[in-house]
């Protein structure tokens, strides 16, 4: 059981937003603007744990005083389509609702209800359902057929009755999705064990908690599983039990042999027996043996020994965050381990499906460490009972390749609220596109650090090193330079589409300058020789393509005539010996401002300057 999507409605900074999922959602945008409320709803739907304050209802919400999280789910396992046989729609999603009503201050109550798929047929309902209790109502349905024609008709008869007709006549009926009014499965509160797993890992946690040996941290749960499988398979752990019990035995009073007690403690029960001696009772003082698991929950630790052997707790910030997600890993191996151990697929089985939600998970970690936690990350995405979410401001965690796991998370104002901008469908789509999509992942790989594009508030796609490397040094020495404004290296003119195309479908205001290539006036003849007129047809030519990719609402084109190094004036032998981002460095470094070719300054401007490109179109 995966999330597929879900809508949020009235919850913190959030009036209404809805939004898709993919196994691994990605969510980027400003401070403040409501990434974390998206994660705490998501929590609130899942867990019976959350508790809801006045502070979590939108003050726009009005006299409805009600918010709500609607999530539906997919990719539902044969036991989830048991537990949930009533929900399951005809396309194999079920959408669940909860909801939380603000009574006053004091009194706020949630409640969880499902959509159900039903036939237009009043006797087919679910809401209908008592009154076909009744034989004479019985007899006036179809469903006549279906239930024993003597005897006492049952709720649950009705329902089986329903579900076999609904099957067998699915075909000729009419179907409307409508949100059931009584409770999910019957029941006042049924996420926990029903619904996905849900653990939220905030941006900053302390990790002495996290290593507490009681309640429902991770901690507990894996040290509960390993008891569990000791109690299960260790014969060791039966004879240590065995072995305690004796021991205790042999200080409690037995039939058989009183001396073999302690005098100390037939000492204690006779002082306290002479004392209450007016009452004629009989004192005996019985020592009950502890349950052994439960040793492990009094004082159980985590050391670590990094050239110091200490608590764990005691260890960097990194380190102790690494062993949070480390713990979060290991206890998905043990559920893994569960799920495949587990035959059982009987209603009302504890769900086997987990999702994850990290805030910030670059805390701590340098870059190295940043680029493997999100290899891992990936990894745990890719399971197929779990599903990641994360809010990150480093771009380390921005796949471009999955594009779609991407979701830039924005609030323009209060009334309007937080809302997010994805991009659900295939850019690259169809086998014109195969290249396209190729050229993309390739450029990917040489600089994943493009992912910073969707931080920007501005992002100027160039088309190599050169131009990357002197538009932020002349916008500094134009004293212009913004940066919150990325340049963005494309690795070649020909990919300039690739980014435009993400650009157009993130609503991210952007600026493209590339170089012009024309064709000379005279061609020379080698380039007949070898073919090169071909390729330098085509770049000319592509001019035509970027233009066309352009979406004036978000973006505007400078183009460089004939190139980048023509209109600044730098030599061509000077790029050539030594190379054409220094040889570009070294022509601007000793420049006034005022000898920049205006041209140069005019495209820094736009790149840099509030009168750029958002004003362009």
């Amino acid at each position: 059981m995966k999330i597929k999507e879900f809508v949020i409605h009235y919850f913190r900074s959030i009036c209404h937003l809805e939004m898709s999922c993919e196994d691994l959602i990605v969510l980027l945008g400003p401070n403040n603007h409501g990434k974390s409320n998206i994660l705490s709803a998501i929590e609130f739907a899942l867990s019976t744990s959350f508790t809801l304050k006045q502070s979590d209802l939108n003050a726009l919400c009005g006299d409805d005083k009600t918010l709500w999280v609607e999530i539906t789910f997919h990719e539902l396992t044969d036991q989830e389509k048991k537990t949930f046989k009533k929900y399951v729609n005809s396309d194999g999603t079920i959408c669940i609702r909860k909801t939380g009503m603000f009574l006053n201050e004091e009194k706020i109550i949630p409640s969880y209800n499902g959509y159900v798929e039903e036939p237009n047929e009043p006797w087919l309902k679910s809401d209908n359902i008592k009154e076909l209790t009744n034989r004479e109502k019985i007899n006036e349905t179809s469903l006549r057929d279906l239930i024993e024609p003597t005897g006492r008709v049952t709720k649950q008869m009705v329902i089986d009755a329903q579900y076999r007709y609904i099957e067998e006549h699915r075909d000729e009926l009419e179907f409307n999705i409508t949100l059931e009014k009584a409770p999910l499965l019957g029941q006042k509160n049924v996420a926990a064990g029903v619904l996905p797993d849900f653990y939220l890992i905030p941006a900053v946690r302390d990790l002495s908690e996290e290593m507490k040996t009681r309640g429902k941290t991770t901690f507990n749960r894996l040290l509960s599983r390993a008891v569990q499988e000791m109690a299960e398979r260790d014969p060791r752990f039966s004879e240590l039990k065995d072995e305690l019990k004796k021991l205790i035995n042999k200080l409690n009073r037995t039939d058989r042999d009183l001396d073999e007690r302690p005098d100390q403690l037939k000492s204690l029960e006779q002082n306290i027996q002479d004392e209450l001696g007016q009452w004629g009772v009989d004192v005996e003082i019985k020592i009950e043996p502890p349950e052994i698991d439960k040793i492990f929950e009094t004082k159980t630790n985590m050391f670590m020994d990094d050239g110091v052997k200490t608590r764990v707790e005691n260890k960097g910030h990194g380190l102790q965050r690494a062993v949070i997600f480390a713990l979060i890993r290991a206890w998905t191996r043990v559920l893994r381990t569960v799920h495949e151990e587990a035959i059982d697929t009987s209603p009302r089985a504890s769900s086997e499906s987990v999702i994850f939600a990290i805030e910030e998970p670059e805390i701590f970690l340098h870059p190295h460490a940043q680029r493997t936690f999100s290899r891992s990350i990936k990894e745990l995405s890719k399971n197929a009972e779990h599903q990641v979410f994360i809010c990150s401001h480093s771009s380390h965690f921005v796949d471009m390749d999955n594009y779609r796991s991407i979701c830039v998370v924005y609030k323009n104002s209060p009334s309007e609220g937080t809302q997010v901008r994805q991009c659900k469908e295939d850019l690259f789509e169809g086998e014109s596109n195969k290249e396209r999509k190729r050229r993309f992942h390739m450029a990917h790989w040489v600089n994943p650090d493009r992912g910073e594009m969707f931080f920007a508030k501005r992002v100027a796609f160039v088309e190599g090193e050169t131009e990357r490397t002197i538009f932020p040094f002349l916008g500094e020495k134009m004293e212009c330079l913004d940066h919150e404004v990325s340049v963005v290296d494309c690795g070649s003119k020909f990919n300039l589409p690739l980014y435009i195309s993400i650009a157009n479908a993130f609503n991210i205001p952007y600026i493209v300058v590339h170089d012009e290539d024309p064709l000379p006036a005279q061609i020379p003849l080698d380039w007949y020789e070898n073919n090169k007129l071909r390729g330098k047809t085509r770049t000319f030519e592509f001019n035509q393509e970027i233009r066309d990719s352009v979406n004036t609402t978000f973006g505007k084109v400078e183009m460089f005539s004939p190139d980048f190094e023509g209109e600044a004036g730098i030599s061509r032998r000077a790029g050539e010996n030594k190379g054409k981002a220094l040889a570009a460095l070294d022509f601007f470094e000793d420049l006034d401002v005022s000898e920049l070719p205006q041209r140069i300054q005019d495209v820094v401007n736009f790149i840099y300057c509030s009168r750029g490109v958002e004003n362009s179109s």
